[in-house]
C-alpha cells in the first residue's frame, strides 16, 4: 500500500460511517514516501476528533510512526488516544500508546488505528443518543 492508496482508505472509512457529519482532511508530504496526515471529524452529535498520523511508506506498507486523536465536545476532552513519551505514562504497560480518559486518568492502550477510535465512537454515540 502506498501513501495515496492509504489516504484512500481513510477518506473511504471516514465517508461510510453514518453518524459524520462533515470532515476535513490535511495531507502534508514531506517527501514522497512520508506524510503528516491531520484532520477534523464532525460527528452528528456534535462531538468532534481531531487526528494526527505521522506516516512512511516502507516495502509496501504503511508505518505509522506517531499519532492521536482526540475525540471531544467543544472544549471538554472525551478521550485520547496517543503514543506522545508522556511521563506521566511511563509506567504504562503499553508505553507509549496509551489512552487519555476524561477523568484525566491514563490507561493501557495498544497501537489503535482511525477505524478503531470511529467504531468506539459509533458504540458511544449508539449508547447515548439511541
Amino acid at each position: 500500500m502506498n501513501i495515496s492508496d492509504y489516504i484512500a482508505e481513510l477518506e473511504a472509512l471516514i465517508n461510510s460511517s453514518k453518524i459524520v457529519s462533515s470532515y476535513n482532511l490535511t495531507i502534508d508530504r514531506k517527501t514522497a514516501d512520508m506524510a503528516f496526515v491531520s484532520g477534523k471529524i464532525d460527528f452528528r452529535d456534535g462531538t468532534i476528533l481531531d487526528s494526527k498520523e505521522f506516516i512512511e511508506e516502507s516495502e509496501g506498507n504503511i508505518e505509522k510512526y506517531k499519532y492521536g486523536y482526540n475525540y471531544r465536545k467543544g472544549s471538554d476532552n472525551i478521550f485520547r488516544y496517543d503514543n506522545a513519551p508522556d511521563p506521566r505514562a511511563k509506567d504504562i504497560k503499553t508505553f507509549p500508546h496509551h489512552k487519555h480518559l476524561k477523568d484525566g486518568s491514563i490507561v493501557e492502550s495498544s497501537h489503535v488505528k482511525l477505524s478503531d477510535v470511529i467504531s468506539e465512537i459509533e458504540e458511544l454515540f449508539i449508547t447515548y443518543n439511541g
